[in-house]
């Protein structure tokens, strides 16, 4: 067992995830809940203040901090966090802990490793004399030990969102969902009175500006070149995603969608062409 496995177990034993379940139960459950993903049609929409007044305020990956630069559009406040934690501009960029600490975010959610497919399983240990060690309800292999027992020291509950939920999302879409699709059906879990969710476009139109700040020297691509590629992920299908929001989040009495991603849910087919169309 290497080391961050071994830590990711430890981590997240038993009694640890059902403090952590109590406490985001007793964060959402019947309450006014606002999730805000960093869809480029957020620029200029004005939503600031509405996204302010929710109950709970969540936010993804580098959200917390993008927020500040468009605060009309999508607020300042963050109650939760939800991130893949992989310190990498494509995903979390650098965790700024200190930043998390006084922003009062309350509880950071990561999901669970699974394979490229997305699937969690348990893996063998690679050594007969001893029983084969879990993957499920662990996180990524690329999250940095460190940074979790610095977020454990600065006082920051991070909690790994259940590999049987990832499991029924993952059978749903075939493919392994982005963080921000799994966020959904996690905070749903929770029993919210209402979930209101703002900026999710599946790719179709980028990010907001800044949302993905240093991705020209990471991989030598602007963040619509970079946009683009995640649209079109193998890893992360978007079309499978967006399909299921169809059947799912337009027919749930406990959601209510922004008006650009209702627009984009109805249309009748999944491509840039239809929905610069939209537009």
């Amino acid at each position: 067992m290497n080391a961050t496995t071994t830590r990711a177990v430890i981590s997240n034993s038993p009694e640890l995830k059902a403090r952590h379940a109590q406490k985001m139960f007793k964060l959402l459950e019947d309450k006014v809940i606002s999730l805000v993903g960093p869809a480029n049609y957020m620029t200029g929409a004005g939503f600031g203040q509405e996204i302010d007044e929710s109950d709970v305020v969540i936010r993804l990956n580098r959200g917390f901090e993008t927020c500040k630069k468009h605060p009309d559009d999508l607020g300042t406040r963050t109650d939760i966090l939800y991130s893949c934690l992989i310190e990498k501009q494509a995903n979390a960029g650098k965790i700024n802990i200190q930043r998390i600490v006084e922003d009062s975010i309350k509880m950071v959610c990561a999901p669970p490793w699974s394979d490229y497919s997305g699937q969690t399983y348990w893996s063998p240990s690679g050594d007969p004399q001893n029983p084969p060690y879990p993957m499920k309800n662990c996180f990524h292999e690329l999250v940095n030990p460190d940074t979790l027992v610095k977020m454990g020291d600065a006082g920051i509950p991070i909690r790994v969102i259940p590999s049987d939920i990832n499991e029924l999302v993952r059978q749903k879409i075939l493919c392994k969902p982005n963080t921000g699709f799994l966020s959904i059906f996690d905070l749903l879990s929770f029993r919210p009175k209402l979930l209101k969710i703002y900026g999710f476009s599946f790719y179709l139109d980028g990010f907001i500006s800044g949302e993905k700040l240093g991705i020209e020297e990471e991989q030598n691509c602007s963040e619509d070149e970079f946009a683009d590629k995640a649209f079109s992920s193998k890893r992360h299908i978007q079309e499978n995603m967006w399909s299921i929001s169809k059947q799912v989040l337009l027919n749930f009495p406990q959601v209510q969608l922004d008006p650009q991603l209702t627009k984009i849910l109805n249309m009748e087919t999944f491509s840039k062409e239809v929905y610069r169309d939209l537009k």
